[in-house]
């Protein structure tokens, strides 16, 4: 099929690390080679398209991130500060039907979308038909979509939190709020296989698509096809069973791309891949204890707003468009939404501002990334912890308390430089959404481990720094009032807390 506008497929995986993966690629440092993690088919794709170094998710969590990356804002404007969690949602927190998504913009240009995996945006009651068309517009088909099987959270988490895995799930929902049950299998393989019947009905249709896969691999709880356990043996069971969920993942995502091939639509389609945070390094409970995941080189890991819990792998391939390339410009999900506008030729909405920007002219003439505000991101609900072990090793054991000290609290990137703004406190137990007061500055291209702050020793580049982070505060934080205000005046009065 010659589409007159290109097919789009987004891959966002879940709390894959950047040193998580094995490109095997010539022109990239030794940090993209995992030691024992095998991914031929991401490094297939990183082959044949552009491979960021510095690629940022919008968030160090799941749900603000997913919000970031279909909505090109940084998601707290709409009010989503943390993941939404599954077992006390409230209505307080969800991407609220006012946000304008990829889906509905691509609708402008003729195009249909398909979700499958986890979801993650939506208000409460999940379970009750008329949510699924009620008044928080949270849910795919009110977010753009045509199509839908969906978990809530993770599909193997919702419902039965302490005995489901990835293995069997029970908890996807169609996009009409039917319930779909236990399905045979493990959830890497069911997304695919629902993707790729998706693609052929499209590919007949004659119909340029979007399809957002958000996979739940490598999220815990891992489960895994006993010959794909079997395809490590590092001696330590758990962390087998987290590599073989990663070239599980890397297995089926080889299966779509196999399929794109085969349907003569892998010169048509563009591919992007990432993660939506960092990785699970966590040894506290039961569901992580088989959470191996890395940031190596960088500091930190999911929860954190040091670079190991944004920086994320990334890649993009378009054949025929965007030539094979390593890109070393700082890039965010929150430039998809203006990226994927240009190339369909949709004007962005003019009452809202985006926080991301096109990368066409970087991606096919290798032009520098121009930004009228910098990459910026805000978490309030702050963990501090520090890991054993060096290299790929590192990990936090559960064991150990919890330093309170001051930590990243908001984080602003321009050009090489990073300036965090911390803040000392936990949740509740500070002023939520003061700007920081505590700053630390420092040059992640040539300390990507951050332990050299400039802050005294480039005053003019802290000064200036810290006057973008201030505006740009200012810019969230009085969107994210209007969401938080939009939503309690809009709840149903049975649903407001006393």
């Amino acid at each position: 099929m010659a589409a007159s506008k290109p097919n789009i497929i987004y891959i966002l995986v879940d709390d894959l690390g950047y040193g998580d993966v094995n490109l095997n690629h010539p022109d990239l440092p030794d940090r993209f080679r995992h030691p024992e993690i095998r991914t031929p088919n991401l490094a297939r794709l990183a082959s044949e398209g552009v491979v960021f170094t510095d690629h940022y998710a919008a968030a160090p969590t799941c749900s603000p991130s997913r919000a970031g990356l279909l909505t090109g804002r940084t998601p707290m404007r709409s009010n989503i500060p943390l993941w939404i969690n599954d077992r006390a949602d409230n209505d307080k927190v969800f991407l609220r039907g006012w946000e304008v998504t990829i889906p509905e913009l691509l609708k402008k240009a003729g195009y249909t979308a398909a979700v499958f995996g986890k979801w993650h945006l939506n208000g409460a009651d999940w379970e009750k038909p008329e949510s699924w068309t009620g008044w928080t517009g949270s849910f795919p088909l009110q977010q753009g979509f045509d199509r839908a099987i969906v978990s809530k959270e993770n599909p193997h988490l919702t419902r039965s939190l302490d005995q489901n895995t990835q293995h069997r799930p029970g908890d996807f929902f169609d996009g009409n709020s039917r319930a779909m049950g236990v399905i045979p299998g493990w959830t890497s393989q069911i997304i695919t296989d629902y993707a790729i019947e998706w693609v052929r009905e499209k590919v007949d249709q004659q119909r340029p698509f979007f399809l957002y896969l958000p996979y739940d691999a490598v999220h815990e709880k891992v489960d895994n096809p006993e010959q794909w356990n079997a395809r490590y043996n590092t001696g330590v069971k758990n962390k087998d069973r987290y590599y073989a969920n990663v070239s599980f993942l890397d297995h089926q995502i080889g299966r779509l791309l196999d399929e794109l091939d085969a349907l003569g639509i892998g010169q048509d389609t563009i591919v992007f891949f990432s993660s939506d945070n960092g990785p699970e390094v966590l040894r506290e409970y039961w569901g992580t204890y088989r959470s191996y995941g890395t940031s190596y080189p960088l500091r930190g890991q999911k929860r954190q707003l040091y670079e190991g819990g944004i920086r994320v792998p990334g890649m993009v391939r378009w054949r025929g468009h965007i030539c094979p390339q390593v890109s070393l410009a700082p890039n965010s999900t929150l430039d998809v939404l203006p990226t994927l506008c240009e190339i369909a030729g949709v004007p962005l909405p003019d009452d809202r501002q985006y926080d991301g920007v096109s990368l066409v002219g970087h991606l096919l003439r290798k032009e520098p990334i121009e930004r009228r505000y910098p990459l910026y991101w805000q978490l309030e609900w702050m963990q501090h912890w520090e890991t054993d072990g060096q290299g790929y090793q590192r990990r936090y054991d559960g064991t150990r308390p919890i330093e309170n000290r001051p930590i990243p609290q908001v984080v602003l990137r321009d050009g090489d430089y990073v300036l965090r703004g911390l803040h000392a406190g936990w949740g509740g137990g500070r002023d939520m959404f003061a700007f920081p007061r505590q700053f630390e500055l420092f040059d992640v291209v040539n300390d990507p481990d951050e332990k050299v702050n400039l802050v005294e020793t480039r005053p003019a580049v802290f000064q200036k720094l810290l006057g973008q982070m201030k505006s740009m505060h200012e810019s969230v934080g009085k969107d994210r009032r209007e969401s938080e205000a939009w939503i309690r005046n809009n709840r149903p009065r049975s649903r407001i807390d006393p």
